[in-house]
């Protein structure tokens, strides 16, 4: 049997916990460009697939215009109209392209295809289906805050030849 002195098990449990603490504030590497933007398009979706608009909206910055005019406060409009509709959302997100412009700002395009159903049971889902798919470009700017953000859009509706 091996007997650790009170000494012992102190400078262990010492050890333990500076190695702890350099790990804890070892500086972190921040994402580049286009894998902040990957994950921020990737947390929108998400937070649009649970019905949580305000989610979406974190991630579109108070500066935000498409080029048809639309501000901030009428993409929340439509989002709420595409993804509210429905028992279900499912958005699949394909052909996603970042472009770093600067360390603050970084272009993109996607395409989106939204699913949405009305369907109460499986039997009921695919007659009760609809699909909606668009082609998204953008820009994303770092704020102040430091968070991501959408700032510049463009769409197009996709036709179902399109999505292949």
């Amino acid at each position: 049997m091996v007997m650790l002195s009170r000494s012992k098990v102190v400078g262990v449990a010492l050890a333990l916990m500076a190695a702890g603490a350099v790990l804890y504030f070892w500086p972190r590497r921040e994402p580049g460009v286009p894998e902040a933007i990957t994950r921020q398009v990737i947390t929108m979706t998400r937070a649009a697939e649970q019905k949580d608009i305000s989610g979406v909206m974190e991630g579109v910055s108070e500066r935000f215009k498409t080029d048809g005019g639309w501000d901030n406060r009428q993409v929340r409009g439509v989002l709420t109209g595409q993804v509210l509709r429905g028992q279900w959302v499912r958005i699949f997100t394909t052909n996603l392209e970042v472009h770093e412009v600067s360390p603050t700002q970084g272009d993109f395009q996607a395409r989106f295809i939204f699913g949405r159903s009305q369907a109460e049971n499986l039997k009921d889902l695919a007659a009760d289906s609809v699909l909606n798919a668009y082609l998204i470009e953008g820009t994303f700017e770092k704020e102040t805050d430091g968070e991501w953000r959408i700032v510049r859009a463009k769409y197009r509706p996709l036709e179902a030849s399109e999505l292949l």
